[in-house]
């Protein structure tokens, strides 16, 4: 029975044809299946009214936001700042006189580079222990002379700046830039002509230091921060709910920030706004997706989906687990970014072969990725930022004991992920993506859709053909309307198995050979780029040199075919994600968790310092990184990691220090969808073969995986360096 039902769903299905013949196929062709809306969202005719109302505000708001870049940016001054370089010596003070005209009657902002750690509150430096430059603004009244100076009245806060170690001061350390808020009390522009407005700095360090300060109008720093948040909430609501495409409101977001730097007369240059993309991560991902696509013509992803079949027996669950395990293993040692990139063409095949789930699957692969690269410095790119810091790797941090400290973690998190997504899966027995014939048919429609949308009608021929596709996707919606919901039948897994060798395989061996050629040479710049003093290239150099090896290699005419294979949209998304991270690490945004994470370390007894300080660290890290990318979290906190360390009140080790923010950062990727950048590369490969990731879908899976990974985290740390006390010998 259940044959005849699977044999009149495929009459159904092939007796709809663009020729509109009724005669069955002789051998009917794999039908690709495409997760795509059920509804076109512009048609108002199928939307209710509330939908309509809720279409319209998007609408009004969207216009709203738009108004606010096209009109109110570009009447805003842009001022050019000069930098000024002076040197402030020990036991002396530092007076610059300020020009009135930069400031407004409230505040005052100051950039500066130089030699510090980080930007910090006078609250959180201690005076009489940390090195620190001091700076305020005072009110020096002169006499009727106009010389003499008969009054000097602090009108600002005071802020410090805390310095680097006396030893690096001496050194060539690579400048950092801070920026403090002055807010000015007692002072009127208008009382100019007999009294002037001077910044006073001050260190109290016995070497000399050298800065480079800017002056500038500012807003309220408060001000400033609500508006980042705002920004960032906005970017947040429209991908959980899918108001807009995110890589559309990525790119909206990042101009917001954009224009709220420039409320606080902060505007970054376009070559600024170009530095802030991370062109590393840019370039490996374009050439990886390069390397993938022309391999992807040899045929051998389908090979490795009938492999995979073959060994799994047609059993999901063995399958799922052989790949997870793999993966997590590889990630350890080839970037998660990069693996995922590989493997993702390879799991939509083969769960097409065996009617899983792609998207549940690949969210399983990626969660494993993420935890396997937290295992190694070079695995996913927050450890890359960590081991990397000259700070942390001048105080033996390498990759022998980084290793050696974060694989146990990781291998009690595996077994963690694994038992928890065994256990709340475990009533599907498989994973149930058992399509029916109407469903099939409503996105072969859309996808008829979207291809005539596609065509431009240049030419007769253009446009007839574009007729004929939309009449057949109304042909096909009218047979919908006649067929019930019927569900297939799991096919015998030696006839499948039979079927897929047939159909699947090997297409192109002498590209095959050339592919495998250009990616051995790309996998030896790798793992050189792990060892000290041959990593002459970075990563993303690396992957580029090897796809313009491959294109010659492979003698590749069409340019266009092998481009249309790059993920484009989420390469636009990455870099607009990276612009408005760094926009908001500017307004201070960012820099709000790290004052915290300070303060409440400064709050507790000095015993219990170290347990709070690495708790602190490893979940303020793992939430930072799943809503706010844990690239720039990990750049924020690293500098926090680095002034608990130096803090010689608190007597804080560095490593387990590291270590909590490696692991933090690391799992936090797994919390949303765009927590890490393995998450974002595979929903875009994934949407490129048709299948949609979701926010509250990813959320759904991925951010009760984290919570657990997160507590196992904790439990390691507080028994490893709480109760041992497993700390690394500091390096004298």
């Amino acid at each position: 029975m259940a044959k005849k039902v699977e044999e009149e769903e495929k009459s159904d299905i092939d007796d709809i044809n663009l020729d509109d013949e009724e005669e069955p196929q002789p051998e009917p062709k794999k039908r690709i299946r495409i997760v795509v809306p059920e509804e076109d969202e512009g048609s108002t005719a199928s939307r209710t009214r509330l939908q309509t109302v809720f279409y319209y505000i998007k609408i009004a708001f969207l216009c709203s936001v738009w108004l606010v870049i096209a009109v109110l940016l570009p009447t805003m001054p842009i001022e050019k700042m000069d930098g000024h370089l002076t040197t402030i010596f020990p036991n002396q003070t530092k007076i610059i006189v300020i020009d009135l005209k930069r400031v407004t009657r409230a505040s005052l902002g100051l950039r500066a580079y130089g030699p510090f750690l980080v930007s910090v509150h006078a609250s959180n430096v201690d005076p009489r222990i940390n090195n620190h430059m001091t700076a305020f603004l005072e009110k020096a009244v002169y006499a009727a002379d106009g010389e003499s100076i008969t009054d000097i009245i602090v009108v600002s806060n005071i802020q410090y700046f805390l310095l680097t170690t006396s030893e690096h001061l001496s050194t060539n350390v690579a400048p950092v830039k801070v920026y403090g808020h002055f807010g000015l009390t007692n002072f009127s522009i208008e009382d100019a002509n007999n009294v002037r407005l001077r910044l006073h700095l001050e260190t109290n360090v016995d070497t000399e230091v050298t800065i480079k300060y800017f002056y500038e109008r500012s807003l309220d720093a408060q001000t400033c921060i609500i508006l980042g948040a705002l920004v960032l909430a906005f970017l947040y609501i429209s991908i959980v709910w899918e108001l807009v495409n995110r890589t559309f409101v990525a790119l909206i977001a990042a101009t917001l920030a954009i224009a709220v730097l420039g409320f606080m007369r902060s505007w970054p240059d376009i070559g600024k706004i170009i530095k802030w993309m991370d062109t590393e991560t840019l370039l490996l991902l374009f050439g990886m997706m390069i390397l993938v696509g022309v391999l992807a013509e040899s045929g051998i992803f389908d090979y490795f989906a009938v492999q995979a079949y073959k060994m799994s027996r047609g059993h999901i669950w063995p399958m799922v687990n052989i790949l997870c395990f793999f993966t997590a293993t590889l990630s350890a040692f080839v970037d998660s970014v990069t693996m995922m990139l590989l493997i993702t063409p390879i799991i939509v095949k083969l769960c097409e072969v065996m009617q899983a789930d792609p998207v549940l699957v690949l969210m399983f692969l990626v969660i494993y990725a993420n935890i396997g690269a937290a295992s190694t410095p070079v695995g996913d790119p927050p450890n890359i930022i960590i081991t990397t810091n000259s700070f942390i790797a001048a105080h033996n941090v390498n990759f022998g004991n980084f290793m050696v400290h974060t694989l146990p973690c990781v291998l009690l998190t595996l077994l963690q992920t694994y038992i928890q997504l065994r256990l709340t899966f475990r009533k599907l027995g498989v994973v149930p993506y058992i399509a029916d014939a109407e469903s099939e048919m409503r996105m072969g429609t859309h996808a008829w859709e979207r291809a005539a949308a596609a065509i431009q009608p240049y030419s007769k021929d253009t446009r007839q053909l574009r007729d004929v596709l939309m009449h057949k996707a109304q042909h096909v919606k009218r047979h919908i309307k006649r067929l019930g919901k019927r569900r297939t039948t799991t096919a015998n897994y030696k006839e499948t198995l039979t079927e897929l060798r047939t159909n699947y395989g090997i297409r192109n061996k002498i590209l095959l050979l050339k592919s495998i050629i250009a990616f051995a040479f790309v996998m030896t710049l790798f793992f050189m780029h792990s060892v000290h003093g041959l990593h002459q290239l970075s990563l993303g150099e690396c992957a580029l040199m090897g796809a313009i090896m491959l294109l010659i290699l492979a003698d590749v005419r069409d340019m266009e075919a092998i481009l249309g294979r790059v993920e484009w949209s989420t390469l636009i998304f990455f870099g607009s994600l990276f612009v408005l991270m760094e926009a908001l690490t500017e307004i201070g945004v960012i820099a709000v968790l790290g004052h915290m994470v300070e303060n409440l370390v400064r709050s507790v007894a000095e015993e219990q310092r170290l347990l709070v300080a690495l708790q602190l660290m490893l979940w303020v890290s793992a939430i930072a990184s799943a809503f706010l990318d844990n690239i720039p979290v990990t750049t924020m906190m690293i500098r926090i990691v680095i002034s608990l360390s130096q803090n010689k009140e608190l007597h804080l080790p560095l490593h387990p220090l590291v270590w909590a923010l490696a692991l933090g950062a690391c799992f936090g990727g797994n919390g949303t969808l765009i927590g890490g950048s393995a998450n974002v590369v595979t929903a875009g490969v994934a949407e490129q073969h048709g299948y949609a990731f979701t926010f509250k879908r990813f959320f759904m899976v991925g951010f009760p995986v984290m919570i657990g990974n997160v507590i196992i985290t904790s439990i390691y740390l507080y028994v490893c360096h709480s109760v041992y006390q497993w700390h690394d010998p500091p390096i004298n």
